[in-house]
């Protein structure tokens, strides 16, 4: 039975009883319009009922080992039926390495950095996402700031090639600001070189002082 014209019969026979001005007799009498659709539907339904009755005599119950219920095989159709919905891929996005080698090699060779530096880098912020947004608003696989990015002459964060050089050429001019200490550079990346001024060292963020750990156990692995 459809639920949603019983629903409309329903509020129609409301508005007639509450909008009629009739004696009981009449009503009892004289078929209302609920009455003549109400009818209409039940048949309907009762005819429904019956051809399936009638196609599920030709259809045994079906169990499929799945769960403990049984239930008519013209059922199991529907249930075994699920729409494909496509997975959906984000551009120029992936979780590894793959596709990023060449780049990486480009800007440790333009920047005289370790490879394997810049992939530590990358992995930690960003996992090789190269469509990544901090909720910080750092984007990309290296977690370039919109202002350090147009600083670095980065126009598109997003674009692999560029964020990359990007990334390189800030961890460069971090690792000369700190006389080559790592550390103090990846801190630097990481909080900004103002901090580690003030603080003479890696400052006393937990989240900094984590990342530094984290970049330099994955680049000393």
């Amino acid at each position: 039975m459809n639920v949603q014209k019983m629903k409309i019969l329903m509020e129609i026979n409301s508005l007639q009883a509450l909008g009629a001005v009739q004696s009981y007799t009449k009503q009892q009498s004289t078929p209302t319009f609920f009455t003549n659709m109400l009818g209409q539907i039940l048949n309907q339904s009762a005819s429904s009922n019956s051809t399936m009755k009638n196609t599920e005599s030709l259809n045994p119950l079906t169990y499929t080992g799945t769960n403990h219920v049984f239930y008519p095989s013209t059922l199991s159709n529907l249930l075994t039926t699920s729409t494909q919905v496509p997975i959906s891929t984000t551009k120029n996005r992936t979780h590894d390495l793959k596709g990023y080698a060449h780049i990486i090699k480009k800007a440790a060779d333009q920047f005289n950095l370790p490879e394997r530096l810049i992939t530590s880098i990358i992995q930690h912020e960003s996992n090789f996402n190269s469509q990544a947004v901090s909720a910080a608003g750092a984007q990309g696989l290296m977690q370039l700031m919109p202002g350090t990015a147009r600083f670095l002459g980065v126009k598109d964060s997003f674009n692999p090639e560029q964020n990359i050089i990007g990334g390189a050429k800030y961890l460069r001019q971090m690792l000369n600001q700190f006389n080559g200490n790592i550390e103090l550079a990846l801190a630097a990346y990481n909080a900004g070189p103002g901090n580690v001024k003030k603080y003479g060292g890696i400052p006393p963020f937990k989240e900094t002082q984590g990342y530094v750990k984290k970049v330099l156990n994955t680049f000393y692995k």
